[in-house]
């Protein structure tokens, strides 16, 4: 796969598991247990195929089969970092949720 077809599949599979994120943190705002596990799951299978792609650009590029840069790589690459960075925090305010609704559900905030 060229380098362009590799960009489009990271920027398509990264952007389709931020936004899983985002929805399993909405789940997690109301207390969807249930929901969020599975979002989280399916946010983790498209991060995982988009590494995956990503693994196969650097294969290539190890074999000596030249990449050429571009912005659209270069925007695919953000994409990616950024939906891992952004899992890492959301897991955390998903635990948080967690942690807090038993003192929301009193009513004592």
């Amino acid at each position: 796969m060229d380098a362009e077809k590799i960009s489009f599949l990271l920027i398509s599979l990264a952007g389709d598991s931020f936004s899983k994120l985002v929805e399993a943190l909405q789940e997690a705002k109301v207390g969807n247990k249930e929901r969020v596990a599975e979002l989280l799951a399916e946010s983790d299978a498209l991060m995982n195929e988009a590494h995956r792609a990503q693994t196969d650009l650097m294969v290539q590029e190890s074999r000596g089969e030249s990449c050429e840069m571009s912005v659209l790589l270069v925007h695919a690459q953000d994409t990616l970092m950024n939906t891992i960075l952004a899992s890492t925090l959301i897991q955390e305010m998903i635990e948080m949720y967690g942690l807090f609704r038993p003192i929301l559900e009193m009513g004592e905030v």
